[in-house]
């Protein structure tokens, strides 16, 4: 992107110095004080510094470069079009880092995989993790949030806790990435975007039973934006429940609790050393806003963490 502006923006220099040296004699002596060559000139000078920034001055000199251009618009027209269409290039004048893109998803994947891991692969996809992680620092840059993560990590052992106690509900993980909270970022948790879901928990007493408790739940809906199909505005309600729902439960081996519900009807949840998951169709649903009858439905992964 940047190499693509800054050859775009030495073309339109060179072609604007050569068509001002070559202007018709009209009889004048060549003046300095034409406030359309001047604009042309430092246009011209703030393209070349431009073309040799580096990455702490880009921001700088990529304002400086816009406001020269702006200025040339304004004292010799544009009519073309050709200097408006640098300046919407250079947009807001912020250097993209598609390594650093890469590197956020990678940690995503990352820890999407270290939430849902076994006791048999935990250590090696927290290693994963941290590595990813270590990763978005050196090309992204931290602000403590990453390093934070990594002292949780520690040195990844497994830590195995007993599945008596309780469980809180931390996270809602689907396959399609969206951005629920319509701030620009996607994210493959719903619940980052969701401000809902916040003290939902799981009891489990040593005789077998044990409560699920619901405290929320999320009435969400969309609008389709128009002129992109694939992008929608979402709205979400989170409105105050209190339901408790007791159960019999029984674990086999590390890793299966089956649940009997008051119904009869069984549900099994999933658990590594430190995670509890369960994966429900359709749990995640909006309705759109214009028709009130079209939906957008997803499966969602559901992880519980041992309190």
């Amino acid at each position: 992107m940047m190499k693509k502006i800054l050859v775009l923006c030495l073309f339109i220099a060179l072609i604007l110095l050569v068509n001002c040296g070559n202007e018709p004699y009209e009889g004048d002596l060549p003046t300095r004080d034409n406030p359309c060559e001047l604009a042309i000139e430092a246009t011209a000078n703030a393209a070349e510094d431009f073309s040799a920034a580096t990455e702490d001055q880009y921001n700088l000199l990529c304002s400086v470069y816009k406001d020269a251009l702006q200025d040339q618009i304004s004292l010799c027209g544009d009519p073309d079009g050709l200097l408006q269409n640098i300046i919407d290039e250079l947009g807001d004048c912020v250097l993209e880092n598609p390594l650093c893109d890469d590197a956020i998803a990678a940690t995503e994947v990352a820890r999407q995989n270290y939430l849902l891991a076994s006791d048999s692969d935990t250590e090696a996809l927290c290693n994963a993790y941290k590595d990813a992680l270590e990763y978005q620092i050196e090309v992204c840059g931290d602000d403590g949030t990453l390093r934070a993560i990594l002292d949780e990590l520690g040195d990844c052992e497994p830590v195995f806790v007993e599945t008596v106690g309780t469980w809180r509900l931390e996270a809602w993980l689907t396959d399609q990435a969206r951005d629920i909270d319509n701030d620009g970022e996607v994210t493959n948790d719903y619940l980052e975007d969701i401000d809902c879901y916040t003290n939902e928990t799981i009891t489990f007493y040593s005789d077998g039973t044990g409560v699920l408790y619901l405290r929320s739940v999320a009435d969400i809906t969309y609008t389709p934006i128009d002129g992109s199909p694939n992008e929608e505005d979402f709205f979400v309600t989170c409105n105050a429940i209190s339901i408790d729902r007791p159960f019999n439960w029984v674990q086999i081996g590390n890793n299966t609790l089956i649940f009997t519900m008051e119904d009869g009807s069984i549900v099994n949840y999933f658990r590594n050393s430190n995670s509890l998951f369960i994966a429900i169709d359709n749990a995640f649903s909006a309705t759109s806003t214009v028709d009130g009858v079209s939906q957008i439905n997803e499966r969602i992964t559901y992880v519980y963490v041992k309190l």
